[in-house]
């Protein structure tokens, strides 16, 4: 189900990284008096990439032959799709502590029959590059967020990590299934007829 990410090279869809960072601005600090805006810092413990890889590899080969114009602004990608993942007991606990759902969801949303969520068991340490292994996580499709493609391989060089990436099949049903969430449609609500 998932093997070693390469050391370099291009980022790859259904890839796992620790430790990335995305930068926001503060928004106490916009406001037409202030003298400088303030940047927070979120740190995902864990995150997968949802960017395709032909796009994420058309991205890496134009950064590295350094071409010209806008043939190479045609080729990158400015900024890489990911979403949060989150152990799954720390969501179990959440969720419980919210009062929210009970064992019927849960057993949804391991079974990957939940179009909100999607449940990865747990991670061996062979198919981690850093050897560590992970615990089994849960996708939650509300969670995606961007970082620039450029700084996240600058992240790289500063505590940033490459883990492991999600093979297929199973990297298909994940994309399919996060294309399905986002393309819901939300219906009006039906009152009942009056009479």
């Amino acid at each position: 189900m998932f093997t070693r990410s390469p050391e370099s090279g291009a980022f790859r869809q259904g890839e796992i990284l620790s430790d990335v960072v995305q930068v926001h601005i503060s928004l106490d600090s916009v406001n037409p008096q202030a003298e400088e805006i303030a940047l927070e810092e979120k740190i995902h413990p864990q995150a997968i990439i949802l960017t395709q890889d032909c796009d994420l590899d058309w991205d890496f080969k134009a950064r590295d032959q350094d071409e010209e114009g806008n043939q190479l602004q045609l080729k990158l990608v400015p900024n890489i799709l990911l979403c949060e993942m989150i152990p799954a007991e720390t969501l179990r606990g959440q969720m419980r502590d919210a009062g929210v759902g009970g064992s019927d969801l849960w057993k949804r949303i391991v079974g990957n029959r939940d179009e909100r969520y999607h449940s990865f068991p747990q991670l061996p340490p062979e198919a981690d590059l850093s050897a560590e292994g992970l615990p089994a996580l849960v996708v939650d499709f509300k969670r995606v967020f961007t970082v620039p493609t450029d700084e996240l391989y600058t992240r790289l060089r500063f505590g940033m990590r490459r883990r492991s990436i999600l093979l297929g099949p199973y990297l298909q049903h994940f994309s399919a299934r996060f294309g399905y969430y986002c393309l819901r449609v939300a219906l009006p609500e039906i009152l009942p007829a009056s009479g």
